[in-house]
């Protein structure tokens, strides 16, 4: 490809293709085959970089974790207030 845009058949960017840049001390920089569900519901496979895959993988409580974190604030007297220490530090 030639590239780093990819149209689709209306000639339009598609929405899962664009460029990002990941810097990781603990990747290298090795490609995993990845899976994706496609908009008619079939799936394809995929090469990305090892750091994306696993970020992939643990976005979903990352994400948790910053809604608590705005949610919780340390004035408020709560049971979860000590989560806002444990995920911050």
């Amino acid at each position: 490809m030639c590239s780093p845009f990819v149209l689709d058949s209306r000639n339009t960017l598609s929405q899962k293709s664009y460029v990002i840049m990941m810097l990781s001390n603990y990747h290298e920089a090795k490609y995993a085959k990845v899976n994706r569900t496609m908009k008619e519901g079939s799936k394809e496979e995929f090469e990305c970089l090892v750091a994306i895959e696993f970020y992939n993988k643990i976005m979903g409580a990352v994400d948790l974790a910053d809604q608590m974190l705005n949610v919780y604030g340390l004035d408020r007297k709560s049971c979860k207030s000590w989560k806002k220490y444990c995920f911050a530090y």
